[in-house]
């Protein structure tokens, strides 16, 4: 990655310039990566984190603050709405079918909204480095730079970032999300079914106990956690958060359970476009629907995936871990006699 110091080279225009893209955000030095991304780049990108950046890549460190008051007065240049999930649940898919749409832009997983998950987490606990004012500024910030030039701006979240959900629609009122989830069978199995599960697991498993126990109260014990009870964690932890946010901003969240996307793609790609105000085309939607999206892996669409393989994956899956899927169905149970809130959240997204 070549590194260009120029301040001034960065930020001259930089509202109209939708190609330098705000990459990275650290809350320690209180700056942001802008990076030069081609629009063809970004649509390609199932992550927006450094596998998007290449060895020719241009890019500097600025301070915020003054990137915050370029946009301080901008108003966000098109429609922009977020797609929140359990992981592993067809939204990078979902977001690729929304992408046909004419003047649409699609980002996939923004670090920045990662760097906020955490200090969002971490202000629960009194350890973040950001106001709960300074959080809902700065994604008001982001969401404006993301939004340069397209008419519809659609972007899809970490799997850990559903909290960033209340400071969202608390700073930006009519903004309009959706909510990708499996039933925690379908999940837990799908997590299990990974060669590198564990790995996967692990990865975001503090930071998603952290916000449970927030929510909950519940004494869980990491290190005493079977594979199969994190990945019923990673459900939990984002089912609890979408529950609570429900309470408030039912008008601002629709959901997304994955099997009817599979079951009947054009019908429910049409009434997920109209929940956010984005333009229902027939030829759109046939064009979208015989694509090779519904035909690969929406994470590495150079592997053929479709339906039918995804059921395979789940039967196999099943299959071998059958009886501790069933141990963490009953864990989930166990917990939901615990807490009001997880008994809600089973109600609401696990029967």
């Amino acid at each position: 990655m070549n590194t260009a110091n120029s301040f001034e080279v960065w930020t001259d225009r930089l509202a109209q310039r939708p190609e330098v893209f705000p990459h990275q955000l650290n809350l320690i030095s209180d700056s942001l990566l802008l990076m030069e991304l081609s629009a063809a780049e970004v649509s390609a990108a199932s992550f927006l984190d450094q596998r998007v950046l290449k060895q020719t890549s241009k890019g500097s460190w600025v301070p915020w603050q003054p990137v915050a008051d370029i946009f301080k007065n901008e108003p966000v240049a098109g429609k922009t709405s977020f797609i929140f999930h359990v992981g592993h649940c067809g939204s990078t898919l979902l977001s690729r079918l929304l992408e046909f749409t004419q003047n649409t832009r699609c980002l996939r997983e923004p670090l920045p909204l990662r760097t906020l998950a955490q200090d969002v987490a971490d202000e629960g606990d009194g350890r973040s480095f950001l106001s709960s004012k300074a959080h809902k500024e700065r994604l008001q910030t982001l969401s404006k730079m993301w939004s340069r030039g397209a008419e519809y701006t659609v972007i899809k979240a970490t799997s850990i970032c559903t909290d960033l959900l209340s400071p969202i629609n608390a700073s930006m009122p009519g903004t309009k999300s959706i909510f990708v989830y499996n039933r925690p069978e379908t999940h837990i199995a799908t997590l299990l079914a990974g060669q590198n599960a564990l790995l996967d697991l692990k990865g975001f498993a503090q930071l998603r106990l952290q916000r449970l126990q927030q929510k909950t109260g519940l004494d869980i014990q990491l290190n005493q956690m079977t594979p199969a009870q994190l990945a019923a964690l990673s459900w939990l932890s984002e089912t609890t958060s979408i529950t609570q946010s429900l309470e408030t901003y039912s008008q601002q969240i629709t959901l997304l359970e994955f099997e009817s996307l599979l079951q009947n793609p054009a019908d429910t790609l049409a009434q997920l476009l109209r929940y956010l105000d984005m333009p229902t085309d027939g030829e759109m939607l046939e064009k979208a629907i015989r694509s090779p999206v519904l035909q690969t892996y929406s994470k590495a669409p150079e592997h053929k995936y479709n339906a039918e393989t995804r059921a395979a994956i789940l039967a196999d899956s099943r299959a071998r871990f059958g009886q501790d899927i069933s141990a963490a169905i009953a864990w989930l149970e166990n917990l939901a006699s615990q807490s009001g809130l997880v008994a809600a959240t089973m109600q609401k997204f696990a029967f």
